[in-house]
């Protein structure tokens, strides 16, 4: 994604006397129902959102029990809701008409996913003291290091090989000659609205979208038509369709690899609610 981000948060809401300011996401529309289905292959190897959570409230529970020995309160976050998974919800630029009618094609953490748990950790660590930041957070044996450790030890498998091959799935599709047909007639209906970009990733990148805090009409304009010949020629599901097709292929490819995978991740999710149980 080439255009500049809108500001990633926002602080000064009100707060208790003595307490630092309540951090604030920047606001952004509510993902629409073709961003919350665009799951890839893939996707299922690595861990969603709720997975990450779940493992972050087991992490957490550790992180407090490793705090308390060592003197200081350490703040549990609880009652996670569950959250739309939106990694990929800029895979293919901007998809979604509400986004490019008021965000063009800028992006920031809400629109990417950041919750109100993202929130909620920012500001714990604001409010704690430098020797309890120094207890809980110190990278060589802080209380949340030391926890994440716990957990996660003989339950991940090296993930260079799947960021790769997700990487690569998508400069493949775009290669494909259903794909490239396509792109062809986004960028003939492109061009019938005024605009000359060869496909979708000329026009997210534009440098023109990098100027200014906020987006201007004109990329707004732009942004609204590049959705509207997206929808027009179906651009986001058949490169969503070329893309499954080619992550199925290279999981077939390295079945043994994908299955460590899959493994490595359901132990890791099986270690943190055990201690969720035992909590």
């Amino acid at each position: 994604m080439g255009a500049a981000a809108l500001a990633i948060v926002a602080t000064g809401c009100a707060a208790a006397p003595g307490e630092p300011p309540k951090t604030v996401l920047a606001w952004a529309p509510e993902p629409t129902k073709a961003v919350r289905n665009l799951i890839l292959p893939y996707d299922h190897y690595q861990l969603s959102v709720n997975e990450i959570y779940l493992i972050e409230s087991a992490q957490d529970l550790l992180t407090r029990d490793c705090m308390k020995k060592r003197g200081y309160d350490w703040e549990v976050i609880g009652d996670r809701k569950r959250y739309a998974d939106l990694r990929n919800r800029r895979r293919y630029g901007v998809i979604e008409m509400p986004v490019a009618r008021q965000m063009g094609y800028r992006a920031n953490d809400r629109l990417l996913g950041s919750t109100d748990v993202t929130v909620q950790k920012m500001d714990r660590e604001k409010r704690l003291s430098p020797e309890a930041r120094g207890a809980a957070l110190d990278p060589a044996d802080g209380c949340d290091k030391l926890s994440y450790l716990q957990l996660a030890k003989g339950n991940q498998e090296d993930e260079n090989l799947v960021n790769n091959l997700n990487y690569r799935s998508l400069q493949d599709a775009y290669k494909s000659p259903r794909v490239v047909s396509v792109m062809r007639n986004w960028s003939r209906c492109m061009a019938e609205k005024g605009y000359r970009y060869k496909d979708v990733n000329a026009v997210d990148s534009d440098p023109r979208w990098a100027k200014g805090r906020r987006p201007s009409a004109a990329e707004k304009r732009a942004a609204v038509a590049d959705v509207s010949c997206k929808e027009r020629f179906g651009l986001v599901k058949v490169l969503s369709d070329t893309e499954r097709a080619i992550q199925e292929r290279g999981i077939r490819q390295h079945k043994t690899y994908f299955e460590r995978l899959a493994s490595a991740k359901e132990r890791y999710l099986a270690a943190a609610r055990a201690v969720l149980r035992r909590h």
